[in-house]
């Protein structure tokens, strides 16, 4: 049997009509499943932890990136397959499976499909699938949300850059990574296990989300004008190109800095040192 794990406040009420599709989908494949819709902040881990304890053959998720991330908690590392009918806002995950964009059709193609082992990033107590990071990107997550009713893709995000520019700071940082420890200051610093956050950009366009390792990239101290330069790179991914952005892969590592901000695929939290481990092959999709 299936759980479906469903947000219906996932793209702005899109969430509630992809439900029915779904439902249909699998009665006429003759699949067994139960609905759940998520009712508050953190009811899909709560839901992902019960799939886990009653033996479910997989979970269908039901919404988009801030869905995946809780329902990724909520397994915690455990095994359980997952399906996605992507329903959000920015649908950032699932760009890397070259999915259709109609998630009717994105889940009769994984319902086709073969499995496949995903590694998985976790940092301090949370789990994450695609990007994680800190600095300009991040403040431009915080300010989007304040623009999520204007449209889906990149349009809240392009909004978030704008009221960004005006509030931000480059990090102070102190990274340990392949065994060396040094202090930088830093404009953008992202850790991609998967390549895409904000609707499409393209913070670590070379990460695998099976090849066993992070991307880190890190953006040097630049001032607000060099940022819009960047960012024109950054979007489609062309920034590792530029002499201030240094690209390395690894397996671990950690950033220190008081009271940063930390983005895990497009949710945020507040903390003093991020202690980041790959976990290979941990999970399992459908492709």
């Amino acid at each position: 049997m299936f759980l479906i794990i469903s947000n219906p406040t996932s793209g702005n009420g899109a969430g509630r009509s992809v439900l029915n599709g779904v439902q249909r989908l699998l009665t006429e494949r003759n699949i067994a499943f139960r609905s759940e819709t998520t009712a508050r902040p953190g009811h899909a881990s709560e839901l992902a932890d019960m799939a886990v304890r009653e033996r479910m053959d997989g979970i269908i998720c039901l919404g988009g990136d801030g869905t995946i991330f809780e329902i990724v908690n909520g397994l915690a590392g455990r095994f359980m397959t997952l399906y996605f009918a992507p329903s959000g806002t920015g649908n950032d995950f699932v760009r890397v499976l070259n999915l259709p964009a109609d998630p009717i059709e994105a889940l009769r193609r994984q319902l086709d499909g073969s499995p496949r082992a995903i590694d998985v990033g976790r940092v301090n107590d949370y789990y994450f699938l695609n990007v994680s990071g800190c600095g300009f990107d991040v403040e431009v997550l915080r300010q989007a949300v304040r623009f999520k009713k204007m449209g889906r893709d990149l349009l809240p995000y392009l909004m978030g850059i704008l009221a960004a520019l005006r509030r931000f700071r480059p990090l102070e940082i102190e990274l340990t990574m392949n065994g060396r420890t040094e202090r930088r200051a830093v404009t953008i610093i992202s850790v991609g296990n998967g390549r895409y956050f904000g609707g499409g950009m393209t913070p670590a366009p070379h990460a695998e989300i099976d090849d066993g390792l992070f991307d880190v990239i890190c953006v040097d101290r630049i001032n607000r004008l060099d940022i819009l330069r960047l960012l024109s790179r950054f979007i489609k991914g062309r920034h590792t190109e530029m002499p201030i952005a240094h690209e390395t892969r690894c397996t671990s590592l950690t950033i220190r800095c008081p009271g940063m901000t930390v983005n895990m695929d497009g949710e945020l939290r507040q903390m003093d040192a991020a202690e980041y481990r790959l976990l290979p092959g941990a999970l399992q999709i459908m492709i």
